[in-house]
């Protein structure tokens, strides 16, 4: 009689020959349908680099991308546990931990990460007798959905005391074709059965079976998500969600013994333009969300207006800032200088809010730098 791992290894065996037989058979009669393209999740050329070991970014299943652990940018590493700047422990010690969330302006667009303004403030904070520590948890092309599910699969574990949150500067409220918002997307590829199916949709025989066995929804099933009525896109978070998002963030933060800081972020004038009426309306729901949460609010877009008309008078414009302010890259990115403003912009939130302690960010420390 066989031994158990005799007769495994002899089941295992058959369904290899089982498959590679099927499997050729199949491909020869060309009876398999042809693959399903796959749910997009930057965009198709961005989505190719995901799978490979040299992109900047790797896909993750519950926020749809992260930082490559390892990739140089900018002449230093992304951390091993695949958040931009220096690597903490998980481990909380004395320091105040402080960890910042948001888009490419909280990552560091186009800049070393000692420039962001991540790790400005700490250096601000640092420079005027706080001991703290910041974790740059920012992501290019991040939404809210994004960020709160990565706070609930990482940077929860951190055990940050406050947690500053920087979205709705620009990709929330962009358009995507008609189809899946970024909360939709991640309710199909965090399922382990979608993940197992992408897998095996390379081979042509399950392909065959999965077209014979499974029941297929048509284009008119109430289950399948579309666009609204009438429309051909739709944002990647629609308005009422990211206002949700940013409330049930505030409220995961505070069951885990932190505090949640919003930023009203900052946009040039040309890139307010771009987004039309939609900007007003996301700014005014994190003004929104701070107001019915209790929540501090930096108010970086009103700083960088300020300096801009106070330095370009009329040329400021009438959002934020024309093509000369010295204050952004682009319509949305800070130059260094813009990441030091809005460093220390929440670095006074933080202290007018008392949630540094018995130090004081003096006048001194001022938006010139």
């Amino acid at each position: 009689m066989h031994s158990l791992p005799a007769r495994l290894l002899l089941a295992l065996a058959s369904s290899l020959v089982f498959f590679s037989a099927a499997e050729f058979a199949t491909t020869t009669l060309d009876v398999a349908p042809g693959r399903q393209s796959p749910l997009v999740i930057w965009d198709p050329t961005q989505d190719r680099v995901l799978y490979t070991e040299e992109g900047e970014f790797r896909f993750h299943p519950y926020w749809l991308w992260e930082p490559r652990p390892g990739i140089q940018v900018h002449g230093a590493p992304i951390n091993e546990c695949a958040y931009r700047g220096p690597s903490y422990s998980r481990r909380k010690g004395v320091r105040l931990r402080i960890a910042t969330m948001g888009d490419s302006t909280t990552y560091g667009y186009k800049l070393p990460e000692e420039n962001a303004w991540p790790r400005v403030l700490e250096e601000v904070l640092r420079a005027h007798g706080y001991d703290v520590e910041v974790l740059n948890f920012g992501v290019i092309g991040f939404t809210s959905v994004q960020g709160r599910k990565l706070y609930e699969g990482r940077v929860r574990d951190y055990a940050p005391d406050i947690v500053v949150a920087a979205f709705g500067a620009v990709n929330d409220i962009q358009d995507v074709p008609a189809g899946m918002t970024d909360l939709e997307k991640i309710a199909v590829l965090s399922k382990a059965g979608r993940r197992v199916h992408d897998f095996l949709q390379r081979y042509d025989f399950y392909r065959w079976l999965d077209a014979l066995l499974v029941e297929k929804p048509d284009a008119a099933d109430p289950g399948s998500p579309k666009a609204p009525q009438g429309s051909l896109t739709q944002p990647r978070v629609p308005l009422d969600v990211f206002q949700d998002t940013l409330r049930g963030l505030a409220q995961d933060v505070a069951r885990d013994g932190g505090r949640l800081v919003l930023v009203s972020p900052p946009r040039r004038h040309d890139g307010e333009q771009h987004i039309g009426e939609a900007a007003a309306a996301y700014t005014a729901a994190i003004h929104r969300v701070a107001e019915l949460e209790g929540l501090p609010l930096a108010e970086v877009r009103d700083e960088f207006l300020a300096i801009d008309r106070a330095s370009l008078g009329a040329d400021a414009g009438d959002a934020v800032g024309s093509q000369k302010s010295d204050l952004y890259l682009d319509g949305w990115h800070p130059t260094p200088k813009g990441h030091r403003v809005y460093a220390v912009t929440v670095a006074m939130t933080l202290d007018n809010a008392g949630l540094l302690g018995p130090a004081q960010v003096t006048a001194q420390t001022n938006t010139k730098g």
